[in-house]
């Protein structure tokens, strides 16, 4: 019998694997205990489309639709998962998740958009943030990527889109990419 042991890059990658999960788990429940706390808690009030004012919120979606420039490279278009997006000012949104990658491999993302140029219900900036499970980037390991992005939502229900930029021969090509997102709070 083969004994089987990990190396040191299988162990880094699940010391940060298990990282990114409990801080998103702290996320999750971060906004938990916020809600259940929300009438002691001061209010960030937000203004919405229709003049209606929140003081909280958390979107959910269910993966990304994205569109590679480089049809001949033969990526996933549909990266189908799960996400979360709390907009901590009109400006600022934090996001993290997990999707089936172009690659068909399982990608995780934590991050922050920052979207300063602001018109009717669009916002336009810039994501940056942590993702992992590109094998041909850092083995599969975390990196940072910055990406231009563009939201437009109501009250309800949005999108999210985001330019992904040729990353030299690791992506294969650059990518459009659109995320509905959906107000659950």
């Amino acid at each position: 019998m083969q004994k089987t042991t990990k190396s040191g890059a299988q162990l880094n990658r699940y010391a940060i694997d298990l990282i990114l999960k409990i801080a998103l788990a702290g996320i999750v429940l971060m906004l938990g205990v916020t809600a259940s706390m929300a009438e002691e808690l001061p209010a960030l009030v937000q203004e919405g489309v229709n003049g209606t004012t929140h003081s909280h919120n958390l979107w959910i979606s269910a993966g990304m639709i994205s569109y590679h420039f480089n049809r001949e490279a033969k990526q996933r278009d549909l990266n189908w998962g799960y996400g979360i997006q709390s907009d901590l000012t009109n400006n600022v949104s934090v996001l993290a998740g997990n999707y089936i990658n172009s690659k068909d491999a399982r990608s995780n993302y934590l991050g922050m958009a920052w979207q300063p140029i602001v018109w009717h219900s669009a916002r336009i900036g810039l994501e940056v943030g942590v993702i992992d499970g590109y094998p041909d980037i850092h083995h599969g390991s975390y990196f940072v990527a910055a990406m231009p992005c563009l939201s437009i939502h109501n009250d309800s229900i949005g999108v999210n889109i985001t330019l992904v930029p040729y990353y030299s021969n690791y992506m294969h090509s650059s990518a459009i990419s659109a995320q509905m997102i959906m107000r659950v709070w």
